[in-house]
């Protein structure tokens, strides 16, 4: 979920959500998180019409989209409240079509890092 990105609740240029790990002392969005570019953010937004086409949240497009991902076998959520697990839930068993997995593509490819020996996350560490 990239620490609650992809769930489109971040728009770029206006202040965190209330509650939020992101908000800062005054209220704007924090900008010392490497998810929390305006590139990034941007791209985000641009998945939310994809999502209501599909009849999904943001959340469970986004934990869709990882699961078809053949080098995936299992994608972690978190969840600080109960409906955030249920919402990801309901990506399973779900089938997103070649288009719409194309487009995500498109749309996320300049920003995101495919290959795991490149992310510092995924380095292990003795």
């Amino acid at each position: 979920m990239a620490q609650g990105v992809l769930t489109g609740k971040y728009v770029p240029g206006q202040a965190a959500p209330a509650v939020s790990r992101f908000t800062g002392e005054n209220g704007k969005l924090k900008s010392d998180n490497r998810y929390l570019t305006d590139d990034i953010l941007t791209r985000v937004q641009q998945l939310k019409p994809l999502a209501a086409d599909a009849g999904l949240s943001m959340a469970a497009l986004a934990v869709a989209w990882v699961l078809q991902n053949p080098n995936v076998s299992a994608a972690i959520v978190g969840a600080s409240r109960p409906e955030q697990l249920i919402d990801t839930a309901a990506a399973a068993g779900v089938k997103l079509d070649a288009a719409l997995l194309a487009q995500v593509d498109d749309i996320l490819d300049p920003v995101i890092e495919r290959d795991p020996a490149k992310v510092e996350s995924f380095k292990i560490r003795p």
